[in-house]
């Protein structure tokens, strides 16, 4: 067990067969927040674990970047690994990226090279990394010490475009990020969490807002184009209704709510000041 490296993971509403791969990292220090946590949860994750984690818990989903920011104070490594339950990453592979953020001291993400199922790796040259201006935020190996001094997710952000933010927030300061190309993992998309038109609601409603949000942050927000967006949404709801186009009107509606949950949030801002 490495003494200087532990794993946190966020959950949400996770099937039993995805909890297994919480076994991958049984040799870590495990730190578990669990959002609206559903009955025996704990007990699920014990008979994996054997009780070698650290299980926090919600009866709200309080977003990405809230259960993520609580689970960083918890940490007492040096080094940890930020993932999902959904991403599949060997042994060797977590020894490779712990090896190479080692190796510069300006380094504050190391991420592994994410490939498909059964595909096969390219033949690797002398380089074992190389410095990105973006990674993939879903697996990451992040130096505790650096991500507490510029902070990790802005918790306005509840599920998406938070990575975006930081990523930013990165690149204009001193630290580099690194992606690990002796490293590889597999994301298995979109079986985290229950599939549900509710669930395709809420990621999409919270892509819209994100999106919004980041605008707002980066002085890129145009009120034109939010009402544009309004309507076209609006317009198109009733037309897709008609139609029985399900797929794109649960687009319409999410899109819809997104935008006035991000209303909601820049009027709540501009009160406050």
């Amino acid at each position: 067990m490495s003494k200087d490296v532990s794993v946190m993971v966020t959950l949400y509403k996770t099937p039993s067969e995805r909890l297994k791969s919480l076994n991958q990292y049984i040799k870590y220090p495990i730190l578990i927040f669990d959002q609206a946590a559903v009955k025996n949860s704990k007990k699920k994750i014990d008979k994996i674990l054997n009780s070698n984690f650290n299980y926090y818990s919600s009866k709200q989903n309080l977003g990405n970047s809230k259960s993520t920011n609580f689970l960083l104070k918890k940490v007492k490594t040096k080094y940890c690994l930020f993932t999902q339950a959904d991403i599949t990453i060997n042994n060797i592979s977590l020894k490779n990226l712990i090896t190479a953020i080692k190796k510069r001291d300006d380094v504050i993400f190391a991420a592994p090279t994410f490939k498909k199922k059964n595909t096969k790796r390219k033949k690797s040259n002398n380089k074992t990394y190389e410095i990105n201006k973006h990674l993939n935020a879903s697996c990451m190996l992040c130096d505790v010490k650096k991500v507490k001094k510029i902070g990790f997710f802005d918790e306005d952000f509840f599920l998406y475009w938070n990575d975006e933010d930081l990523m930013k927030r990165v690149n204009e300061t001193k630290y580099k990020m690194i992606k690990v190309l002796n490293s590889f993992a597999i994301h298995e998309n979109s079986q985290s969490s229950i599939s549900s038109t509710s669930i395709d609601v809420i990621r999409a409603m919270h892509f819209k807002c994100g999106e919004l949000i980041f605008d707002y942050k980066n002085n890129k927000l145009r009120f034109i184009k939010i009402f544009r967006q309004l309507i076209v949404n609006f317009i198109f709801l009733f037309i897709n209704s008609f139609i029985f186009n399900k797929k794109k009107l649960i687009s319409n509606y999410s899109y819809l709510l997104g935008i006035i949950l991000f209303l909601k949030f820049y009027f709540k801002k501009k009160l406050k000041l």
